[in-house]
């Protein structure tokens, strides 16, 4: 199992985040190329069409990963995966055109000159292109194949960043280099899929589906919406608060260049979380009764706070060297903050195998939504009195309350007896987020210290956990 893990999560973390890293490396070629105003309008634009992405399976894909599971040695999925592609697809018609009224009501006024193309840039991915891409990723990632989501990704990305460069640097198009380069590496991947899926596996959209079945997986389906939604609420909202707030564009876009670098902390938890869900839910079944689960969610928390620790740790260092572009490098204490947040993901990586198995998926809604709705609440409140990067320690603890609150407020015990000790895991992580942003501007030698210290502490841990489940 835990080879499986590793070997998974590599194959989603680096294939795919391979242009994520040489976009990294890119950084001091197009920072000067960029304003505060560019970061600023694509941030708006990418939190809006993520908020839109994150409903856009309407919680479906629960359904598809357990019929898939229950019926994958036969053709018997099939016909449901059909049906829900169809839907999805119908579904996506709508999302495409609430998207479009939204941008016309929220794009600031320093894109509208360039705002149709805007919108047809970043719809017709929606309208077109949602359905097959949900079941693409959705099949691989359950037939135990990510080298097949990794490659394109990696293809698609290259393409995406070789664009962006180019219309970024050489043309001079700013925020719409990246918006052309999306567009392009979306429309790419889409095609990539048509052959493998609709015409090899005969995984098409059936837009004939049966409206009782439909209803009855919405039911099961539709309780996890507030809870995608929350990561929507606090991944991405924080850009739409501050616009109507009356943050400047300018502020908008230091935020959101900050949280790009905190990305990196996130692709890796991402990562081991998309990989390992899957694994465990179908291991669940063996080891129902077992500290197995526990154990290998221990096992990754360890591994995911101590990265998500050094990369904030010497994020200071890596502005440095990195961007050229003084009034976006001052963003690394706010990025600090943001990089530790993502510390929380193997905990709900917990209860997301728990209650997918069980099918239990009203529980999601208590953590997530309260706590992405949370935080939209205290940046309403606290941003004008404290300013925009207040909203960075809202995020943070609403991400704690989303990993840990569940084991409290939820039926988890009930499901799942073992202990794990929630209130431990807090302090732990608070600790670390506290120790890093007092040490962000401290001697290299000392973060080296820190650092070295912290590795030995989590391999020594990690392999008394892999010891034990051996």
């Amino acid at each position: 199992m835990i080879k499986k893990i590793v070997n998974h999560s590599i194959i989603y973390a680096v294939l795919p985040k391979l242009p994520i890293l040489m976009g990294f490396f890119l950084l001091p070629f197009i920072t000067p190329y960029l304003t505060k105003v560019d970061y600023g309008i694509y941030g708006i634009v990418l939190s809006l069409v993520t908020g839109i992405t994150v409903i856009k399976t309407l919680g479906l894909d629960v359904i598809l990963m357990n019929i898939f599971i229950h019926h994958s040695h036969g053709r018997g999925y099939k016909v449901i995966w059909n049906e829900v592609q169809g839907f999805i697809f119908c579904w996506s018609i709508i999302l495409g055109v609430i998207t479009v009224l939204l941008l016309l009501a929220i794009l600031p006024n320093e894109a509208d000159d360039n705002i149709w193309t805007i919108i047809l840039l970043t719809t017709i991915p929606i309208f077109f292109y949602s359905s097959l891409q949900i079941i693409s990723q959705k099949y691989y990632q359950l037939a135990e194949k990510p080298i097949q989501i990794g490659l394109r990704a990696l293809i698609s990305g290259v393409i995406n960043l070789g664009i962006s460069y180019y219309l970024i640097v050489f043309l001079r198009l700013g925020y719409l280099g990246w918006i052309w380069s999306f567009f392009i590496s979306e429309t790419l991947m889409f095609l990539s899929f048509i052959y493998p899926i609709w015409i090899k596996l005969k995984l098409v959209p059936n837009f004939l589906f049966r409206r009782k079945v439909m209803k009855k997986y919405l039911k099961i389906s539709l309780p996890l919406v507030p809870h995608t939604s929350a990561f929507f609420l606090l991944d991405f909202s924080d850009r739409l608060v501050m616009l109507n707030l009356g943050v400047s564009t300018s502020n908008i876009g230091l935020y959101d260049f900050s949280y790009k670098f905190a990305g990196y902390a996130r692709v890796f938890s991402e990562s081991i979380h998309q990989a390992s869900t899957p694994l465990l839910i179908k291991d669940f079944k063996k080891n129902s009764n077992t500290d197995y689960l526990r154990n290998i969610i221990f096992l990754e928390s360890y591994v995911v706070i101590f990265v998500s620790f050094v990369l904030a740790l010497w994020l200071k260092e890596i502005f440095e060297i990195m961007v050229k572009n003084e009034d976006l490098r001052s963003s690394y204490k706010i990025g600090v903050i943001l990089t530790m947040s993502y510390a929380y993901k193997p905990m709900y990586t917990a209860m997301a195998t728990v209650f997918y198995y069980f099918e239990r998926t009203k529980e999601f809604w208590k953590i997530s939504f309260i706590a992405g709705l949370l935080n939209i609440v205290l940046n309403i409140i606290l941003i004008p009195i404290y300013g925009f990067e207040i909203a960075v320690i809202t995020t943070f603890f609403a991400f704690l309350f989303i990993g840990y609150s569940g084991f409290y407020i939820t039926k988890f015990k009930k499901l799942y007896n073992h202990e794990f000790y929630p209130e431990r895991w807090v302090l732990y992580t608070c600790f670390l987020l506290f120790l890093c942003y007092f040490a962000k501007d401290a001697h290299y030698l000392i973060k080296m210290l820190l650092t070295i210290v912290f590795l030995v502490f989590t391999l020594k841990r990690s392999m008394a956990l892999i010891k034990r489940m051996k």
